[in-house]
């Protein structure tokens, strides 16, 4: 178990050299491969050290740890896209979304929800829809049995180039993983949510002044042989699947959070695939955002 102490703790600078914040511009990020290059020459040595690193991060603009170290983005209800690149203060009360990791521990930012998008109640095993989708979003109830989950093979019939990304309890992550490739999806890649205790966090300070992370913290619930204090996002491509536009992001694939990082991971979907158009959520909780088709599980739609 994570030991914690008084002392303030801070990354080692040889991690943050290659710190770039999401709205930096190229011709900077340029600029500070060219101070390092001249650093690297004038001290003779290609391999840098950690004191090397840190006089780098202090004696040039490549960054200050400090700002590596706790970047802060402010979300407004009213904000979009230019009220981040430009980081206007007049933002009306703005709200703090942060997400720490805590291995760089860096925050992250996402994106307010926009008011929008669409809910249809439905039995999502006898769902039919027309057209396809390049990005699904699925939030199965853990402990479905294998035949329900089989019966998901909808997922096929519904995507034919795009990612689908699939909530996935522990114990369950192998049996996902092969019931979604017997559907012609290959796995590709995960992101984890760690359960913090929201009690518990506060009562050490909150997490802006947070100095180290114990497990503690966490939300812990009884699994067997292990406690389990996470769930993990698993990200299937369609295969054989046609050429697919992803953007490059930096979003990290750990993200700390109370609940269910849902705007997080509405964000993390809409900067990975920019083309991807009108999306799709199934086991949805009810609420909206801009673009998306949430579907809520129920037994007897016509009722809904």
């Amino acid at each position: 178990m994570a030991r914690r102490t008084s002392s303030r703790y801070l990354p080692r600078a040889e991690y943050l050299i290659g710190y770039v914040p999401d709205t930096e511009s190229m011709d900077s990020i340029m600029k500070k491969f060219q101070q390092l290059e001249a650093f690297q020459q004038m001290t003779g040595r290609a391999d840098l050290t950690a004191e090397d690193c840190q006089e780098l991060l202090t004696s040039t603009s490549l960054g200050s740890v400090r700002e590596c170290f706790r970047p802060h983005y402010d979300v407004s209800e009213n904000s979009d896209e230019s009220d981040f690149e430009a980081n206007s203060p007049s933002l009306d009360e703005p709200r703090s979304v942060k997400y720490m990791d805590p291995i760089t521990q860096s925050y992250r930012s996402i994106n307010q929800p926009k008011e929008g998008g669409e809910v249809l109640h439905h039995n999502i095993y006898t769902l039919r829809l027309t057209g396809h989708y390049q990005a699904i979003l699925v939030n199965p109830p853990e402990g479905l049995s294998p035949r329900l989950k089989q019966r998901l093979k909808v997922l096929k019939s519904l995507m034919k180039n795009g990612l689908v990304f699939l909530w996935a309890h522990k114990g369950e992550t192998k049996q996902w993983v092969e019931t979604l490739e017997k559907f012609k999806f290959q796995y590709v890649e995960n992101l984890v949510w760690v359960q913090v205790d929201e009690t518990r966090v506060k009562k050490a300070g909150g997490l802006d002044t947070l100095t180290d992370f114990t497990t503690d913290l966490l939300a812990v619930s009884d699994h067997s042989p292990f406690a389990t204090a996470h769930r993990t996002l698993l990200m299937f491509r369609r295969i054989p699947s046609q050429k697919l536009e992803l953007r490059h992001q930096r979003t990290c694939d750990v993200v700390f959070d109370y609940s269910a990082p849902q705007q997080y991971i509405y964000h993390m979907i809409e900067t990975l695939l920019p083309a991807a158009g009108r999306k799709l959520e199934l086991w949805a909780d009810g609420r909206t955002r801009e673009g998306w088709l949430h579907v809520v599980h129920c037994e007897d739609h016509s009722s809904a």
